[in-house]
């Protein structure tokens, strides 16, 4: 488990009781936004209500001159090709740019990649079968923007070519008619965060000569999935696109749209980001993972409600293949680890294998993120070569460790949080290892970020007209995110199996007021909590409709033993910077290295069930937090002389005792004597 501080900011308390005055909103709200550096009416008000205005498309550099070439293709019957992407984002600003100028009567097809065909962007491949299909023009959308040689491949070909994107571009622009793309370094418009949707959407308002608002109602719900599909910053123009776009797709006259809403069971509810986030954007996805992003496309440009309805069944069965192909390997990878624990204890986690759908491995990489908290990239091997994907944590860059093991790659690229790789499959367990010195070289102790909080809540005093109130804040995502909350000293009342036991829910009770929250993904097994305890949790709140009308509901983001404070994160990762082969200090080492009387104490709650491998922060609590380092490596002392191991029960994961024919000597343990070194 990942042991991070819990960051709570401290909102002047005065200052937002002047503020819910001023303008009339509930405090919790008020709180927030003064949490949030929105202390002055104005400043609140501006956030809540003032959309945040939609800049001109021609001040995006070279707009003018893909408009010109556009509407001269348009206007002599040129053939036009848009070239999109398979993901969200892709397809959505495929669909807007297509539906507009179809409307304009051009004459236009579109063109999307296969991922394991064709892979990222656009090659010369494409760029010559599309030339021999008699194209002159083709533009891009969501990719394009480091085509340099197929760029040329175009112009050698007599195909022009209008580059739209948002990506970062590289030490060279390509030649093409037009390159428009906010990330450029010589583009001075004011919007630098929009999604390739965004970009697509902006291009058609400069089409029409109009201001980009008088679009929103028309493909400003395109533009909105696409922007939180892609977790675009919800600021500024984002903003402003979502929130009328959310509204265009609740009003949503597309029978595609409609069918994929039926479909996430969001007929007849509000559209939130969080619905694109969780429901439609994973199905949209589910179509160019598993097979072709077409089925997707021809979903949102659909306008036969039958057909609709077999292309969102397609869609639905692609997206269950892709969870049981993701299951699949996730199985295979957790059992990878548990057969080998030392891997484990890697800075940066590999685990490969044959076969794994290329589509699902980054997502599988980011569930392993979430789960051990550190960088980690699942290789999937077909044929001798091995593909990978990669995901992060802030304060690790993973295209630079994987850029320092380039002499063992075939081909790489990324960013800093996520980042792709091939390599010799003879090559992997020796790139695992060259990635693992370069983390302990580079980021000798690597702290997980801390969880960021907005307020601290009382139960009995939180109202449902307050949580209602939070929904001026709407839409929540990148930059905006939904308000996560404290709540200090909570008793656990009760505890309930949900969803077949796969979940969990817990009453908790604050002095005069109780909530039911909802701890998704950890079991009533898994849980090392019982009632009775006291925990602080973080969560979020919502309202539900219950038979005596609106209630209150949380859901837990995470949990910890009540007033647990910051220094075991500061500890965890000392241990595990230890581990990994970092120099300490004496005082350090000191912190780290512990006596044999918590050692017994450790090992006798071994023996009673008391500790949990999935969550060791009750150990913490219960030994002292100050032991934190200790109790991590006497548990690893203990690990290492066989006197106990990790044994799985209804899905808990606990350390259980190993019977021994003789006494050990429990400072001969190899990490015990690297800290007495």
């Amino acid at each position: 488990m990942t042991y991070r501080a819990w960051q709570v900011k401290q909102p002047d308390e005065q200052a937002a009781a002047r503020l819910a005055n001023a303008i009339g909103a509930p405090l919790l709200l008020a709180r927030i936004l003064v949490a949030r550096g929105m202390s002055s009416p104005e400043q609140a008000m501006e956030f809540l209500e003032q959309d945040a205005p939609l800049s001109d498309p021609f001040l995006m550099r070279d707009m003018d001159k893909a408009v010109q070439r556009i509407l001269q293709a348009v206007d002599e019957e040129q053939p036009i090709v848009i070239f999109g992407d398979y993901d969200v984002d892709g397809v959505t600003a495929t669909a807007l740019l297509y539906s507009h100028l179809r409307g304009m009567g051009a004459n236009v097809r579109c063109k999307l990649p296969s991922r394991e065909e064709d892979g990222y962007g656009l090659t010369n491949a494409i760029v010559e079968q599309l030339a021999e299909k008699g194209y002159k023009l083709i533009i891009t959308v969501d990719n394009g923007i480091t085509a340099v040689q197929e760029a040329r491949r175009a112009k050698e070909l007599g195909v022009d070519l209008v580059i739209t994107d948002h990506h970062l571009p590289g030490e060279t622009l390509p030649e093409a008619v037009a390159v428009v793309d906010p990330a450029r370094a010589d583009d001075t418009s004011p919007c630098k965060t929009l999604s390739g949707a965004g970009v697509a959407f902006k291009l058609c308002a400069a089409l029409d000569g109009c201001e980009p608002e008088l679009l929103l109602d028309f493909c400003g719900d395109l533009a909105a999935i696409g922007t939180v599909a892609d977790v675009m910053v919800l600021q500024g123009e984002n903003r402003t696109i979502v929130k009328h776009g959310l509204y265009a797709l609740q009003n949503s006259e597309r029978p595609g749209l409609l069918a994929l809403l039926g479909a996430c069971g969001l007929g007849d509810k509000p559209v939130t980001s969080e619905s694109i986030s969780f429901a439609i954007a994973p199905r949209l996805n589910a179509a160019g993972r598993m097979d072709s992003a077409v089925s997707a496309l021809q979903l949102l440009l659909c306008e036969d409600e039958a057909r609709a309805q077999q292309l969102t069944d397609q869609l639905v069965a692609s997206n269950i293949a892709r969870q049981e192909a993701e299951q699949r390997i996730m199985a295979e990878a957790e059992a990878q680890l548990a057969a080998d624990p030392a891997r484990q204890n890697d800075r940066v986690i590999l685990v490969w294998g044959q076969d794994y759908h290329p589509g699902v491995i980054g997502i599988v990489a980011s569930r392993l993120v979430e789960h051990y908290g550190k960088p980690v990239i699942v290789i999937s091997v077909q044929e001798g070569e091995g593909k990978g994907s990669g995901r992060s944590v802030p304060g690790f860059n993973l295209h630079k460790a994987i850029s320092a093991c380039g002499d063992l790659l075939l081909r790489f690229g990324g960013h800093a949080l996520a980042a792709g790789l091939s390599v010799k499959e003879e090559n992997i367990p020796a790139l695992r290892k060259a990635l693992n010195e370069f983390a302990a070289r580079e980021y000798p102790v690597l702290e997980s970020p801390p969880l960021e909080l907005d307020v601290t809540v009382r139960l009995d005093t939180l109202t449902v007209q307050e949580v209602e109130g939070l929904d001026y804040l709407a839409p929540c995502g990148n930059g905006n995110p939904a308000p996560l909350f404290l709540l200090e000293n909570a008793l656990i009342e009760g505890v309930y199996p949900v969803s077949d036991g796969r979940h969990c829910r817990l009453r908790l009770r604050q002095g005069g007021g109780c909530l039911y929250a909802a701890y998704f993904g950890v079991s009533v097994a898994q849980l090392p909590y019982q009632t009775g305890d006291r925990v602080d949790a973080a969560i979020t709140l919502s309202i539900y409709q219950g038979k005596n009308g609106p209630q209150l509901s949380g859901r837990i983001r995470e949990l910890r033993p009540a007033g647990l404070p910051a220094q075991t994160a500061r500890q965890a990762a000392l241990f595990d910077a230890f581990l990994h082969g970092s120099k300490l200090a004496d005082r350090q080492r000191q912190e780290l290295l512990p006596q044999r009387a918590l050692i017994v104490t450790l090992y006798r709650m071994i023996q009673k069930g008391e500790v949990w491998a999935q969550d060791l922060q009750p150990v913490f609590a219960k030994l002292g937090p100050e032991n934190t380092g200790r109790i991590l490596a006497g548990l690893t002392a203990l690990t290492q002389l066989g006197l106990v191991e990790i044994c799985e029960t209804g899905g808990a994961k606990k350390y259980a005792p190993v019977s021994v024919a003789q006494k050990q000597d429990l400072f001969s343990a190899p990490i015990l004597k690297a800290l007495e070194a």
